[in-house]
């Protein structure tokens, strides 16, 4: 099958290889200079321009967006909404707000032009092992391009969870859940690595919960392989960001008033790790002084 594919960046890169070992016909842009020779040397077909992209396909086309959310996704949209045809495909396999994608369809319809939105998980390593998929879509307009999330997709890890809107619905609270079951592990081994027993292997632990524990998960893997690296995560700084998709899904629970206590806390820890010395804490230390007279530290 003959695909178009915007953005070949980390995951881009490893979805155009993967299509390409199934046997796609893949052509691809990306704005970055070097993109090029990734597109070559996978056995793409590269473009220099979004309209040499759509100029170069057979109809009806299909195309793959993998580009940042917001600003980025709308503009090619955009692009695209006046070169396409009808019957064409447009897919975002990025991680653009369900709101959006529900815009992004209906400026599309108008044209007769198709939307699905696809959340993609798995991370690089999805290249070899193949992704988990979320998709909403038409049933009938999923049905035409099945074959590209077959060959995507790792075993038993294809679903159409819904109509348009749906698949970035439930992949911006995968990805929220996700801040949770990791703020859990950092704190965990924070307090193994600062608790009552001093220089705990915590290389050796890790490696032990992701051999048969209740908590075992990629996640423990990846810890483990992290730490193998560098025991005390010497050359990482504390500084921890985050995508939109964490902020979405707490704006989301409070608009329906349903508790997310943790995934909330995690988002929070993630903006106070950008912080070392917030006024908040300040604050806090100058009240136990006038307080308690309990000391501070000067800076």
């Amino acid at each position: 099958m003959q695909v178009g594919l915007i953005g070949v960046g980390k995951m881009g890169g490893g979805i155009l290889r993967r299509w390409k070992k199934a046997g796609h016909e893949v052509i691809a842009y990306d704005p970055n200079p070097e993109a090029a020779t990734v597109i070559t040397d996978a056995g793409g077909t590269p473009s220099a321009s979004v309209a040499e992209l759509v100029q170069s396909m057979t109809t009806p086309r299909i195309i793959w967006l993998m580009v940042p959310a917001g600003e980025a996704v709308a503009e090619t949209i955009q692009e695209l909404a006046k070169q396409l045809d009808p019957g064409d495909t447009v897919i975002d396999g990025g991680n653009s707000q369900f709101q959006n994608s529900l815009q992004y369809s209906e400026r599309l319809a108008k044209r007769d032009i198709h939307f699905i939105d696809a959340g993609v998980s798995g991370g690089v390593v999805g290249e070899e092992t193949g992704y988990a998929l979320m998709v909403g879509a038409d049933a009938q307009h999923l049905a035409s391009v099945q074959t590209l999330f077959d060959d995507l997709a790792a075993k038993d890890a294809f679903a159409h969870v819904g109509p348009v809107g749906a698949g970035h619905y439930v992949k911006m609270i995968h990805n929220a859940v996700e801040y949770g079951m990791m703020q859990s592990i950092g704190e965990g081994f924070d307090l193994l690595k600062n608790g009552s027993y001093d220089n705990l292997d915590l290389e050796k632990i890790a490696k032990l919960w992701s051999k048969g524990t209740i908590v075992r998960s990629f996640l423990i893997e990846l810890a483990h392989k992290a730490l193998a690296n560098d025991k005390d995560l010497a050359d990482i700084a504390g500084y921890v960001d985050d995508n939109g998709e964490g902020r979405w899904s707490v704006k989301e629970a409070v608009d329906n008033a349903v508790p997310f206590s943790v995934n909330t806390a995690a988002l929070y820890a993630r903006f106070e790790s950008r912080l070392p010395d917030t006024f908040s804490a300040k604050l806090i230390a100058a009240l136990r002084n006038e307080f308690g007279g309990h000391g501070v530290k000067k800076k």
